[in-house]
């Protein structure tokens, strides 16, 4: 069995504004900078980079969190009920597919769809309008370029 080095590098904007305002490109550029840094000083080292920034609503005016059961508009946390939270995040692992109200039905979504899209529609402010009705058959998440879908639980990738 042999042994091998690991370099973490974690990025982080707890405790210090002078990540503030970057932008996603910035940020990857920071940590190529410093992983080829860090090759220098440790040349046969496995390089993992962490990412713990908060994006600024600029950035990602609408985040929305599956692992966490999180959506966040504008910078707040907006809270779903449990069925809401289930249909929309549904919608959302499906973009621009178009889910018939049967489907979320049989899902155990209950048969109040149509109200729940409703209510989550009105808890997502002008971003409602990414859930969109198709007439007759059933309902589709159409995401615009701003919107930020975390499906994974780690932020932890490897270099």
């Amino acid at each position: 069995m042999t042994v091998e080095d690991t370099v973490v590098l974690h990025i982080s904007d707890t405790g210090t504004p002078s990540l503030e305002g970057l932008s996603r490109a910035q940020l990857h550029a920071l940590a190529d900078a410093l992983r080829r840094t860090t090759e220098t000083f440790a040349p046969n080292a496995r390089i993992l980079t962490r990412f713990d920034v908060r994006f600024n609503d600029r950035n990602s005016p609408l985040v929305i969190d599956l692992p966490a059961r999180d959506v966040v508009v504008g910078g707040q946390s907006v809270s779903f009920s449990h069925t809401e939270f289930e249909i929309f995040s549904h919608l959302v692992r499906n973009p621009r597919v178009v889910v018939g109200r049967d489907e979320l039905t049989r899902s155990g979504l209950g048969r109040s769809v149509d109200v729940h899209l409703s209510r989550v529609r009105t808890k997502l402010g002008s971003f409602g309008r990414l859930v969109t009705t198709v007439r007759g058959t059933g309902y589709r998440f159409d995401p615009e370029p701003g919107v930020r879908v975390v499906t994974e639980p780690t932020s932890l990738r490897s270099a």
